[in-house]
């Protein structure tokens, strides 16, 4: 039996609403020291951006809804381990749940320990890479 965890992209607005865009299960090694490191590591380059200029060097996504399609294309790689759940599914057997937050060009990553029930890290992806690999 695996590590199974939740990954959700959220977009969070200027007036602190947010939209949960998409929900992202991975069977197994969903544990801060493999997932959260994988998704941290994917994650640290983005820039997220509002139009593609035709120079564009950055690696980029063009929104947050660009960033949860390029999520599902960078971590499946064939049938099983990764599957596209609805937005707002909740209990799928998870012992984490990863946040990513989006706010213009921010991305802000929470891991929520859902056998503990307590946050175990809320920030950049830098310092999660740093605090777990």
């Amino acid at each position: 039996m695996g590590t199974r965890s939740l990954t959700k992209i959220i977009q969070r607005y200027d007036d602190n609403e947010e939209k949960v865009l998409t929900t992202m299960y991975r069977q197994m090694d969903g544990y801060p020291e493999v997932h959260g490191v994988d998704l941290a590591t994917w994650l640290y380059p983005f820039n997220i951006v509002n139009g593609i200029g035709l120079d564009e060097k950055r690696q980029i996504a063009n929104g947050s809804d660009c960033l949860a399609a390029q999520m599902f294309a960078h971590f499946k790689n064939g049938p099983g381990g990764i599957y596209l759940m609805h937005p707002d599914i909740a209990d799928c057997g998870e012992e984490y749940i990863y946040y990513i937050y989006v706010h213009h060009d921010d991305i802000t990553i929470k891991v929520y320990d859902t056998y503990d029930e307590k946050v175990i890290f809320k920030g950049e992806p830098r310092k999660l890479i740093e605090e777990y690999a």
